[in-house]
């Protein structure tokens, strides 16, 4: 077997494999896609990674960064920014998103947003990351699908202990995404349906959301008109990697 011949049946087993091991379970969907940068498994850093590519970004800014390890040493970008007001964190900037945007008059191609899962803080960090864009750039944030009300509890701990029944903490995010969908027509929005929720925001338009989104109730009873909740799938056709030269 030639060289070309190994690699036509390497991508018909890594095709078969993505389609053997695709599900979806309480994080979303999970399974191996065929990125911009590779087959990788369907995660917020393969998504960020993969727009990186497909536009020629160069810059990136994380809000909330806690351990390196998860997320920002992934990304491949040139120029990397960490904010985390935890003096534990393994962040540039040991301050608030806040306090780093007021600040700052840095900016970036891609701003990520993962720091206090608050409603009101993630509204206040989409407002502040906007103006922080370079033209074409975007901002993603993380655990805007919360899959149960005590994923979405206000508070991290439950009588001052976190609920080992409840391993992740998805907070009050999706409601600071929601309140964009509500008041701003000039922004493109949806959530990619993996990693707990991946959402994404850029300048562009949008038909806003006019129902209720200040409850749990209110996300069961409306989740995918208020996240505009769309598939890994329907993420890479949006974003389509550019075809290989000959």
């Amino acid at each position: 077997m030639n060289g070309e011949a190994r690699r036509r049946l390497a991508t018909r087993m890594k095709k078969a494999v993505s389609l053997v091991f695709r599900f979806r379970d309480q994080t979303g969907i999970r399974g191996f896609y065929r990125f911009a940068h590779g087959w990788r498994f369907a995660d917020r850093a393969a998504l960020i990674n993969h727009l990186f590519v497909v536009h020629g970004f160069e810059s990136y800014l994380e809000i909330g960064v806690r351990n390196r390890s998860d997320l920002y040493d992934r990304i491949n970008a040139t120029t990397k920014v960490g904010v985390d007001p935890d003096p534990t964190a393994e962040a540039d900037h040991i301050l608030t998103s806040d306090s780093y945007f007021e600040r700052s008059d840095a900016t970036f191609d891609i701003i990520f947003i993962d720091g206090l899962h608050t409603g009101e803080q993630v509204a206040r960090d989409i407002a502040n990351a906007l103006k922080a864009l370079n033209p074409g750039g975007m901002i993603l944030l993380h655990d805007l699908n919360p899959p149960t009300a005590l994923h979405a509890r206000e508070e991290f701990e439950i009588d001052g202990a976190f609920p080992a029944a409840c391993p992740q903490w998805n907070g009050s995010s999706w409601r600071g995404y929601a309140m964009h969908r509500k008041s701003d027509p000039g922004l493109e929005m949806y959530v990619v349906d993996v990693d707990w929720g991946v959402g994404f925001i850029r300048p562009g338009r949008q038909i806003l959301y006019a129902g209720p989104a200040e409850t749990y109730s209110d996300l069961e009873s409306h989740r995918k008109e208020i996240l505009r909740l769309i598939t890994v799938r329907e993420f890479l056709g949006r974003h389509p990697a550019r075809p290989h030269a000959p």
